[in-house]
């Protein structure tokens, strides 16, 4: 188990490093379709997904994260917090967990302070006690950081069979798009996912991204194979609000 929850917390930060983010950050692709149709749901709770990609507002903002990654079916991590995106790099405060699966002398916690230029993580006891913080910087592949949108995207132009229609997240609308996306096709939009891939020999996974009528993902699900291990990481993006402050610990 303490293999398989270290592989796990490997993989649902590669997941936030490389997710982060929802609607048009800068460094998303533009929407390739020209129409100026409505993202308001009609009756039946659908809408124009790729009206509502392109209008999303580009203005920073905060969301409530949530990720919980499974290894072989199993619940084995859960990282949740608060992040900032649509600003030059995502930034946030958040806590990783292992779920209660893991066996108690191998359980652990920690929390991560996510800057534009360094994360900063600490581990945390039963008691609450705090050890001391490590700076790690990010690397030169940061600067292209994809958002969650990019995915959307990618989905969206492997055609209509992407296209899973309208669906309910935490009772409101959403389109669901689903589809398998290439380590190629990461290339340009989520280079360092690109490069853990190659490195692990990865060549594709499967994802499903759920888009609301604002154009914000809400929700993004992904099968990955990563050192023999089967993942599956499930990301829930909730109370949207104004960005929030998040500085280095002293």
């Amino acid at each position: 188990m303490r293999h398989l929850a270290t592989v796990a917390a490997g993989i649902a930060t590669i997941v936030l490093l490389t997710g982060c983010g929802a609607g048009n950050a800068g460094k998303a692709p533009a929407p390739t379709s020209k129409s100026a149709a409505s993202a308001t749901p009609g009756p039946d709770g659908s809408f124009e997904v790729e009206a509502a990609l392109k209008n999303a507002d580009p203005a920073p903002y905060s969301s409530e994260i949530r990720t919980e990654t499974y290894t072989d079916s199993t619940l084995t991590v859960i990282m949740a917090g608060r992040m900032n995106f649509n600003g030059s790099g995502p930034t946030g405060k958040l806590t990783l967990t292992t779920s209660d699966s893991a066996p108690k002398d191998q359980a652990f916690k920690a929390e991560t302070i996510l800057l534009e230029d360094a994360t900063y993580t600490r581990t945390l006891d039963d008691d609450g006690a705090a050890g001391d913080w490590q700076r790690t910087g990010l690397g030169s592949s940061s600067a292209g950081v994809a958002d969650y949108g990019a995915y959307a995207q990618l989905l969206l132009d492997l055609g209509p069979k992407a296209r899973k229609g309208p669906e309910e997240v935490d009772g409101a609308p959403a389109y669901r798009l689903s589809g398998n996306l290439t380590r190629d096709q990461l290339r340009t939009v989520d280079r360092r996912l690109y490069d853990k891939m190659r490195a692990t020999g990865t060549e594709d996974f499967a994802c499903d991204v759920w888009v609301n009528q604002s154009g914000r993902v809400v929700r993004f699900e992904q099968w990955l194979g990563i050192s023999g291990t089967s993942a599956h990481n499930v990301v829930t993006l909730k109370n949207f609000s104004e960005p929030v402050p998040v500085s280095a610990p002293e």
